[in-house]
This record gives structure tokens, C-alpha cells and sequence, in this order.
């Protein structure tokens, strides 16, 4: 994979955008520069829909505008080919909603729009599904130009606590902007307006999921909520229950970018090491390759050398770290979890897959591109199958190390941001009883629609990701409900420095072994 792609599989299902390149007013980061790096790794792996609004003049408007035929015409395409392809576009809304829905978007075609325009109507209405593999993706081009451009965000972060949205994060210094008091307001505008706004552009079954979202991209959907705002005024909840009011200036997409870069670059980091004499620690970074020469067979091989050195260092107990991760492919984690599986297993006791014109295309090139591959069995099982019909499609279970192997106990910590794999990794461990949970509830499904595939609009060029199979956990649970801790660990206060969440399991295994 060059630096200038990134490509994001799920299941057996790849997907490849490649940006177009630029230079920033200020300074330049070629799109192979770390900071390029991740915000086409962050934005592409966040599911969002965005809300239709007219274009601000400091928006990024590149090509010329549609004519309210066209995209009344791509709009009906749009809602005809999720209707085809999705595995059960109205499982959380009925037909009826999503004809109003459609109705209703089909009347905001009005003028002419740019497509990032476009893409802010057709956002909202892919994600109304409340599915979050049904989505159109950020546009990432736009907000590369943006941040080209010398572009500037809302400088914090925020993060949720019993629902309340609190200050996670601030990119610039003053008293009043202390980790943990409630935001209240932006802009005079209650922070439940902004909320609102934001989160109708998130693709999520759960708020808890939206909420988990709005904690990684607040920033980026505020700007796309309201284009460049300059100044902003926040007014937080202190301590002793008074207000304080902030006038805040905007710092630049470079700037907040490059501080993500770097807290994100160490949660996504492998690591392998002995925390003591008898608990090793595996962090085991996303599941896929994560670029650089990295590769199925590099990441293998960082896991049989880390469980060959935690077995020959004596270890007893074993911390497998999912917290942040992204997820990825079950090609990456199966091996790792084979490493202390004491019997066979497989991600989904119920897999179903929706025949469609739409996933015959995928599955045909895929099996073309890999006809070893699982996709080329999908696609000789719906041989058999008329466009429409759903079938169950049987996952093969996977089988343990032959040989030398982890017989110690085995934590898996989990939190709200443990994703995609990540999630079914954590599910598989617990319904086979591999190891303990520890940690807080997943906002991602171990039982979802999901087996991401895509089509492409033909006139915009916009590429649709959908649904093409439902798979439920190893257990059997079809609750609509992210993967449970069997220990519950609340996050730590956003003032806490270091990582009590470690720290207890910690003292929780120690406690254990005596």
C-alpha cells in the first residue's frame, strides 16, 4: 500500500481511496507525512452522515455545481440501490419513514449544489437508517483542501460521562479550560443544539455509539456543521457551580491534527512486554496493516514472537489491551487469539448474507482478485440465489495453535472505542470463555449488520457503503447492545493523569493470584 492510499478492509472486503495531493498555506505536509497519514486513516475509519446545509463562502467548493435534475435523479438512485443491496435497510425505520425522509430531501433540491453540498444531503439520509455500516463517507477531500487552505477548527475535544458532555481536551491554554467540567454552551447556542447537529451526522444504531464518535471527530463536525466560525465563545460549568464563559480563537486543522496525531499514533502503537515477573501485556494495534511494510505476515509474526517471549518469561497472566482500537479483518486477529484459544472459533454463530445486483459486483471482482479467499465462496453461494432472497452463509470456525501455546489466564480490556473487529475479538473471548472482560460496554455490536460492501453513484462519483450480511455473536445474543465487561471499570477522570484503568487490573490480578 503507498503512503498516498489507505485501504481499509472489512471482512473480506477492500476499499481503496487515494487523496488528491496538496500543500498547506503555512507549511507543507506531503499526503506521505504522518500528519497526511492520519487524517486519512482517522476520518475514513469514522462512520458520519452529514446534515444538509447550505455551503458557507469559506467552504471547500471544487468542480462545478450539479443541477437540481441531476441530483434529483442521483438521489432516486441513491434510495433504489440501498433498497437492493442492503442486507435490511428498514429494520430500525419502516418503509413509510424512509419514503417521507426521501420525499422531504428530494424537496431541499432546490439550486444547484457543489458536491460537498451534495454530500451534506445525502449523509443524513443514508445514516436516517440508523445502521453504522450504512454511510457515505466524510468527505475527506474537502477537509484536506480545508486544512491546505490554512483551515481552522473549534480548539477542544469532548467526552461523555453519564451522558453529560464534558471538556476532554483543549488546544490552547487558559485557567478556565479544565479536563472535566461540563461544556454548557458554544456560541450562546446550548450544547445540546450543537449535539443534535452533530450527531445527525454520525451512522450509529445507539446514541451511546454517537456519543462515542462525537468524543473523535467534535471538531471536524462542527466545521462542517457551520463552515469557518472565528471567534468562538464556550461557557463551562466550574466546580463550585458558577459558569465561566471563554472567548476562544480557532486554531488551525494543522495544529489540532498533529496533536491527535500523536496521542492517537501510541494507542494504535503494538506493543508486547512484561508488565512484572508473572503479567505480560499485549497492545496488538489495529487489525489490519497499518502501513509502512507492515503486513498479514509482519503482524503474525510480531504476535508468535511476543507469546514465544511471554511463555519464556514465565508469565502466568496476560493483559490483551483492545481499548482504541479500530478494528480491521479477522485474518489479523485470528491468529492471535489462536495463541490461547483452547478450543475451535469463529466470529458469527449466524451469518446471513442478501442477494443483490449490487453485491454480485463485489463479490465477482473480489473472487476474481482472490479466488482462495472467503468472498469467493460468498459469491458461489449466491449463485444459488435470486436478487432479494436472504440465505445463512456458514463461517468456518478456526482452530488453535498446534503445539506450543498460552495456558495462562487471559484480560481483555475494553472501552467505548474498542471497534469493529476489536468488538467481535472481545465477543469471541467472552462467549468461548477464553478470558475475562474488563473495562466499560463497547459502542460498537458484536451483532450487527454488517460485511461492509459499497456501490457508486453514478453521476456524483460518491462511493455508498452498506450492509450486505447480518452475523450474530458466538453466543447466539441478537440484543441490540455492545460487548458487556465482566468487570466494570468506569474511564478515569479526565483530569487523572497516567492509566488507572491498567493500574486496577493490576491490583485486581495481583489480588487474584495470592
Amino acid at each position: 500500500m503507498s503512503a498516498a492510499s489507505i485501504e481499509l478492509r472489512t471482512g473480506d472486503t477492500r476499499v481503496t481511496r487515494s487523496p488528491a495531493a496538496g500543500h498547506h498555506a503555512a507549511r507543507t505536509h506531503p499526503v506521505g507525512s504522518p500528519i497526511m497519514r492520519h487524517l486519512l486513516s482517522v476520518v475514513l475509519l469514522c462512520g458520519l452522515c452529514l446534515l444538509a446545509r447550505p455551503a458557507s463562502a469559506q467552504d471547500a467548493q471544487p468542480g462545478e455545481p450539479y443541477s437540481p435534475a441531476v441530483l434529483r435523479g442521483e438521489l432516486a438512485h441513491l434510495y433504489e440501490s440501498l433498497q437492493s443491496a442492503h442486507v435490511d435497510l428498514f429494520v430500525h425505520r419502516t418503509k413509510s419513514e424512509y419514503d417521507e425522509r426521501f420525499n422531504a430531501s428530494l424537496r431541499a433540491i432546490d439550486r444547484p449544489m457543489r458536491r460537498l453540498d451534495v454530500v451534506r444531503l445525502f449523509m443524513p439520509f443514508v445514516a436516517y437508517g440508523r445502521i453504522g455500516h450504512a454511510k457515505i463517507d466524510f468527505p475527506i477531500q474537502d477537509y484536506i483542501a480545508y486544512y491546505q487552505a490554512g483551515g481552522t477548527l473549534l480548539p477542544l475535544d469532548i467526552a461523555f460521562r453519564d451522558g453529560r458532555p464534558l471538556l476532554a481536551h483543549a488546544y490552547v491554554d487558559h485557567p478556565a479550560l479544565v479536563p472535566g467540567r461540563e461544556v454548557l454552551r458554544i456560541n450562546e447556542r446550548p450544547i445540546a443544539d450543537w449535539l443534535d447537529r452533530t450527531g445527525r451526522f454520525v451512522s450509529a444504531e445507539r446514541p451511546y455509539m454517537v456519543n462515542a464518535q462525537l468524543e473523535s471527530m467534535f471538531p471536524r463536525l462542527m466545521w462542517l456543521s457551520e463552515g469557518r466560525v472565528d471567534p468562538y465563545s464556550v461557557t463551562l460549568q466550574t466546580e463550585d457551580g458558577a459558569q465561566a464563559t471563554v472567548e476562544l480563537q480557532p486554531q488551525s486543522v494543522a495544529v489540532i491534527e498533529e496533536a491527535k496525531a500523536a496521542r492517537e499514533a501510541e494507542a494504535h502503537r503494538r506493543t508486547a512486554r512484561m508488565l512484572d515477573d508473572s503479567t505480560a501485556y499485549l497492545r496488538p494495534g489495529p487489525f489490519y496493516a497499518a502501513g509502512g511494510e507492515e503486513s498479514l505476515e509482519s503482524v503474525v509474526a510480531f504476535y508468535d514472537t511476543a507469546f514465544a517471549d511471554f511463555i519464556a518469561a514465565g508469565a502466568q497472566d496476560l493483559i490483551v489491551d483492545l481499548r482504541n482500537n479500530p478494528g480491521g479483518d479477522n485474518s489479523f486477529s485470528d491468529p492471535m487469539i489462536a495463541w490461547f484459544a483452547d478450543r475451535p472459533f469463529r466470529f458469527a454463530s449466524r451469518y446471513v448474507l442478501k442477494a443483490s445486483p449490487e453485491t454480485r459486483r463485489v463479490l465477482d471482482e473480489l473472487a476474481t482478485r482472490y479466488p482462495d479467499g472467503v468472498s469467493a465462496q460468498m459469491q458461489a453461494a449466491m449463485q444459488a440465489h435470486d436478487d432479494g432472497e436472504r440465505f445463512e452463509f456458514e463461517i468456518p470456525k478456526v482452530s488453535p495453535r498446534s503445539g506450543k501455546r498460552f495456558t495462562g489466564r487471559v484480560w481483555a480490556l475494553i472501552n467505548r472505542h474498542s471497534y469493529s473487529n476489536a468488538t467481535t475479538v472481545a465477543a469471541i473471548i467472552q462467549d468461548n470463555g477464553f478470558g475475562t472482560l474488563v473495562g466499560e460496554q463497547t459502542a460498537d455490536l458484536p451483532t450487527s449488520y454488517a460485511s461492509s460492501a459499497q456501490f457508486t453513484l453514478p453521476v456524483t462519483g460518491l462511493a455508498v457503503t452498506y450492509p450486505k450480511g447480518y452475523f450474530v455473536r458466538p453466543s447466539g445474543d441478537t440484543a441490540l447492545r455492545g460487548v458487556q465487561p465482566d468487570i466494570p471499570l468506569p474511564p478515569p477522570a479526565l483530569s487523572q493523569p497516567g492509566d488507572g484503568v491498567l493500574d486496577a487490573l493490576r491490583q485486581h490480578i495481583a489480588k487474584q493470584a495470592r
